[in-house]
């Protein structure tokens, strides 16, 4: 565990590779955030919650490149 903080390296990591997609101003972060950056069509959106876990699993896709933009794992509160 890094000393600064009272979370894992590893968790770190994928939280700063997360909030690094949220500089700018907002519609420039939704515009990454709901557009391909490959083709920079609409992407799609599918969420699947696990009530027993707390958890909700989002997947992004691309319907005109057919690339699975993202996938990340929401904790529930």
């Amino acid at each position: 565990m890094d000393e600064n903080n009272d979370l894992p390296q590893e968790e770190m990591t994928e939280l700063n590779e997360v909030l690094g997609q949220f500089f700018g101003s907002a519609q420039e972060v939704v515009e990454r955030y709901t557009h391909c950056l490959l083709c920079g069509a609409h992407l799609h959106f599918s969420h699947i919650t696990d009530f027993h876990r707390n958890i909700t699993h989002e997947t992004s896709r691309c319907p005109e490149c057919g690339v699975k933009v993202r996938k990340f794992i929401h904790k529930l509160q």
